[in-house]
């Protein structure tokens, strides 16, 4: 019988109700016929009989045994071939028992690999025409083989073609499971990844904290504890002690302002991108003793997420510019291209090598690059050690589906 094991049969698919319905009704019609002969017809020997015991037998045991030991199916259809010829060159010679091939080529073609159910197929209807020359002559044989080689061949094609469409089904569904799979592994490298990104921006902020307002007000307890001893002491020095405290404190509250704004810039919904951005700059300027240069050409426009997106980005390379550059001047250059917002930042700077293996400080550049890649635009950055650094920013006005350029792998400048 039909002995290939699938996952999820279905019509003509070696073990489906059908398959094995197709070979039982062709191995009992062929039964059925040679009982209900009558004496005119001629009775069939006692022999025919054993030789379609002998086939019944082979049939039972082909799906058990082939699944232990695969090689046995060439040898099952091999043996029911020869059972067959047989049956066709036993007196009196009966055509129909070539309708026993229908169910061998459905087992050749369910049971075998590519490849080798083609062979069998055309071995059988080779060995079918010959033992029916042999059994009937040339000119019956004309007449029946191919009406027997047609049903064989239609339905070992038809088991064949079901095979591989399962086949190809199977690996559809494997290939689904292993895209889910890497979907959902994605989904938790994002999740780490931003995670990731906001325990730096908190830490980030910390130093900065630590570093610049917490530095100020130590500084103004300092100042006011020797303003307090010189009241005692000195009463003239107090009025500079009370305007260095003064200063101290706007210092402080610029400090906290501009923590602020990395915070959440919402001046740029207020004021535009320009004049954040003008704001900004002055503050770095103010702050970090930077010289910066802004040029802006074309009038502003653009979603509010692709303007917040170039003030990050601006923000993010002159920070970068400051720790790394070795340097403290750079040019911001925004311009209002057409339906693209273009952003460039660029410095004299030490430069590195953008194809070298990323640094860990690289990852605030990688995050803008993901989230330029999800407004549609790109982020190149041109530089080489010793020769400065070139960050240009492109995203779509509409944050739609137009972008200039491929989005590259970034790093830290």
């Amino acid at each position: 019988m039909p002995g290939v094991t699938m996952r999820r049969t279905s019509l003509l698919q070696p073990d489906s109700p059908l398959a094995y319905t197709v070979y039982l009704v062709a191995y009992f019609s062929v039964v059925l016929r040679v009982v209900l002969r009558t004496p005119q017809e001629g009775l069939v020997p006692p022999v025919a009989y054993g030789l379609l015991a002998a086939f019944l037998a082979f049939s039972v045991a082909q799906s058990p045994i082939s699944r232990l030991w695969p090689p046995w199916t060439h040898i099952h259809l091999g043996a029911m071939s020869a059972l067959v010829c047989a049956l066709l060159l036993t007196e009196p010679r009966l055509d129909f028992y070539a309708l026993l091939f229908i169910g061998l080529s459905l087992v050749a073609a369910g049971a075998l690999p590519d490849g080798a159910d083609l062979v069998w197929l055309a071995t059988m209807c080779v060995v079918l025409t010959l033992a029916m020359i042999a059994a009937l002559g040339p000119r019956a044989a004309a007449s029946f083989a191919p009406i027997y080689i047609a049903g064989s061949l239609l339905i070992g094609m038809s088991v064949r073609a079901s095979r591989r469409a399962e086949a190809a089904r199977t690996r559809s569904e494997d290939l689904l499971s292993q895209l889910r799979e890497a979907n959902r592994r994605l989904r938790e490298y994002a999740e780490q990844a931003e995670e990731g990104a906001a325990a730096q921006e908190r830490a980030r902020l910390a130093r900065d904290l630590h570093d610049a307002a917490t530095q100020t007000v130590f500084s103004m307890n300092l100042t006011a504890e020797a303003a307090r001893m010189a009241f005692a002491q000195e009463p003239a020095r107090v009025p500079a002690m009370l305007d260095r405290l003064q200063e101290l404190a706007r210092d402080a509250l610029a400090e906290m302002r501009a923590l602020v704004d990395q915070l959440r810039p919402q001046s740029i919904e207020d004021l535009g991108l320009v004049r954040a951005l003008e704001r900004h700059v002055a503050m770095r300027e103010r702050r970090d003793g930077m010289k910066l240069t802004l040029s802006v050409e074309g009038e502003e426009r653009g979603d509010p997420a692709v303007r917040d997106l170039l003030f990050r980005c601006a923000r993010e390379a002159l920070s970068n510019v400051l720790k790394h550059a070795g340097v403290s001047e750079a040019g911001v250059t925004l311009r209002f291209n057409g339906q693209t917002a273009i952003l460039r930042v660029s410095d004299a700077g030490r430069g590195f090598d953008p194809g070298a293996d990323r640094r860990p400080e690289s990852f605030g550049l990688i995050n803008l690059n993901e989230r330029v890649a999800s407004l549609h635009g790109s982020v190149e950055i041109r530089s080489s050690p010793g020769k400065g650094t070139d960050v240009t920013v492109r995203v779509p006005l509409a944050g739609g589906a137009e972008c200039q350029g491929n989005p590259s792998n970034p790093s830290a400048s």
